[in-house]
């Protein structure tokens, strides 16, 4: 009979290597049972990973609709927040204008053309307002500023109906400044500093975007400054000493912020919409999102009943090894002489 013999070198480097693999075994299956999830996907799969590699695409490309919805939603009620605010300063004023018709001191004048010039500042503050750095009402021009300050607006409306001397004059100078087209040196050129003609589509879902198309140079936003401009001039001293005249364009003003109501509740119907529309998609989003997370566990996870008698059994090895390894030892040539 044939017999084979090591030695005692060979014998501990197999002793050693024998160690190592089992710990390498128990390292693994330990990690495997604390995160849940297989060490070595590409076995599981049997080489396969297609499927999980599409499954973690789409799931990056719907984290990224995610953002883009919730960049969304914050811009749309922004906006709506903003339109609200406008719509009520003006209606406030005008009520207290047309209620007081005829009837007004020239104190109560003066109180009132401060009130207009106060409301026109704040209206556009309003529509210079921001979200996370990016300006709601300057279409894609987001990165500054879309209307020029209030009172430098004034300034060159007080230049503009310098001479006039009716109601009628004024009130018609300023509606054509305001709705001057580009390159007449109007309100486009002189005060807004957005895009003209351009839409924001926000891509909300894989099939769902958006269209912001609310700016400040939208008809409804036009229309609610040039009705306050018109009454706000005369804080600045416009048809001094005609009280007439002076009441008749307070009139005017407050006259033009209630035909402009439906349109620009039409406008926050517009913005409301996209709202709307945000919502279902992140609802969309959100149950898509934790399908495909369940789909990719399900690729990934480790059974833990498994990985535990696995351990389990490593360990025994392991064990088995450390006590074989001492006996072997302890073997001396006398032993066997």
């Amino acid at each position: 009979m044939t017999i084979h013999s090591i030695g005692d070198q060979a014998r501990a480097f197999a002793l050693q290597a024998a160690s190592n693999r089992i710990k390498t075994t128990l390292a693994t299956l330990s990690e495997e049972l604390s995160s849940g999830e297989v060490k070595d996907l590409s076995g599981r799969l049997g080489g396969n990973t297609r499927i999980l590699n599409d499954i973690e695409a789409r799931l990056s490309m719907v984290a990224q609709y995610a953002k883009n919805a919730t960049e969304a939603s914050s811009a749309t009620q922004g906006m709506q927040d903003a339109l609200v605010s406008v719509n009520d300063i003006g209606l406030k004023l005008a009520s207290s204008w047309l209620v007081e018709a005829g009837n007004e001191t020239a104190s109560t004048l003066a109180l009132h053309a401060a009130d207009a010039s106060a409301a026109f500042e704040a209206t556009v503050a309003r529509l210079n307002a921001s979200v996370g750095g990016r300006y709601l009402f300057a279409g894609t021009h987001t990165d500054q500023p879309p209307v020029s300050a209030a009172a430098q607006i004034l300034d060159v409306l007080q230049a503009a109906v310098s001479g006039l001397t009716s109601a009628g004059d004024i009130a018609a100078a300023v509606s054509d400044w305001f709705d001057a087209a580009p390159g007449a040196g109007g309100y486009v050129d002189m005060a807004y500093a957005g895009s003209i003609g351009e839409t924001q589509q926000v891509l909300i879902g894989e099939n769902d975007s958006i269209m912001l198309r609310t700016n400040a140079v939208s008809p409804p936003l036009r229309d609610q400054m040039k009705a306050l401009a018109t009454s706000a001039l005369l804080d600045r001293g416009v048809l001094a000493g005609n009280h007439a005249e002076r009441s008749d364009l307070l009139r005017r003003g407050g006259g033009a912020l209630i035909a402009n109501r439906d349109a620009l509740l039409g406008e926050m119907a517009r913005v409301g919409l996209n709202q709307q529309l945000v919502e279902r998609a992140q609802s969309e989003t959100s149950a898509a999102e934790a399908a495909l997370t369940t789909a990719r566990n399900q690729l990934r996870s480790a059974d833990p009943y498994q990985t535990a008698a696995a351990l389990t059994e490593s360990q025994t090895q392991l064990e088995t090894l450390y006590a074989v390894t001492a006996r072997l030892s302890k073997l001396r040539l006398v032993d066997f002489l």
